[in-house]
């Protein structure tokens, strides 16, 4: 269609939006013909899910294990270079969890340190974290098995953890621990290490924004900072501009 062409009769705000409109659809479609480029790729590398994740009846658990599927497929097919997967948050109620199968949890329950039949908040805390951990586990032994390169696609791999809350269930963000894994090719320093930076407000304390930074720097991006400036840190004179330069290579 010439969707474009409407916009022609228009003037001013009314002219713009159609061709936003125009310019969308003509996006979809110039995605659309990628994607038909890459039928045979994405037909080697489609999602093999059991009847049990394919269940309407399926624990949270079993979905999680067919959303890694998927997720490896779209990576591997080259779908897409970013996956963002979301296991946990405080909203979720969970069920499949190891030894309590039939329950269904509520994590802000547990996040309040509710003990749920009979099992306490810690330990289906520390069950639903083994399984995330089994998780990454499935990618990154996959990610391993693809050849890319020199090495394999797990190289030039970067993945991040992050936490269910910061520093206590209902946070201020002080403190948000993050567990990262990165393959052999990785722009930055991070060489199995426990790495502890400075407390809200210390001298040396970074914040988000500067792990965002570091990241873009790395790959490219030379911004200064990523994101909004934390005005509460202004009183220590601490500077939140740049990278994190224990992290760089």
């Amino acid at each position: 269609g010439n969707e474009g062409g409407t916009a022609e009769a228009l003037a001013g705000t009314e002219r713009a939006k159609v061709q936003d409109y125009a310019d969308s659809i003509e996006a979809i479609r110039e995605r659309n013909r990628r994607i038909d480029a890459m039928a045979d790729r994405i037909r080697r590398h489609v999602p093999q899910l059991d009847e049990r994740q394919l269940s309407p009846d399926a624990s949270t658990f079993q979905r999680q294990q067919g959303h890694v599927e998927v997720l490896l497929g779209a990576l591997i097919s080259g779908l897409t270079n970013v996956v963002a997967f979301t296991v946990d948050e405080l909203g979720h109620d969970y069920t499949g969890i190891t030894g309590m199968e039939g329950e269904k949890v509520n994590m802000h329950d547990v996040g309040h340190g509710k003990t749920i039949a009979g099992v306490p908040a810690e330990e289906i805390r520390r069950r639903c974290r083994l399984h995330h951990m089994t998780l990454i586990d499935r990618i990154v032994t996959r990610l391993k098995s693809v050849p890319e390169g020199d090495g394999t696609m797990f190289d030039n791999t970067l993945i991040c953890y992050f936490p269910d809350a910061g520093e206590t269930h209902h946070s201020h963000g002080t403190e948000y621990p993050f567990i990262v894994m990165a393959g052999a090719n990785s722009r930055l320093n991070l060489g199995r290490r426990y790495i502890r930076l400075p407390n809200y407000g210390e001298p040396g304390h970074r914040t988000l924004g500067n792990w965002y930074t570091t990241l873009l720097n790395a790959y490219g991006n030379p911004i200064e900072h990523y994101g909004a400036l934390d005005l509460g840190l202004n009183k220590f004179g601490i500077d939140q501009r740049g990278p994190i330069r224990q992290f760089s290579s």
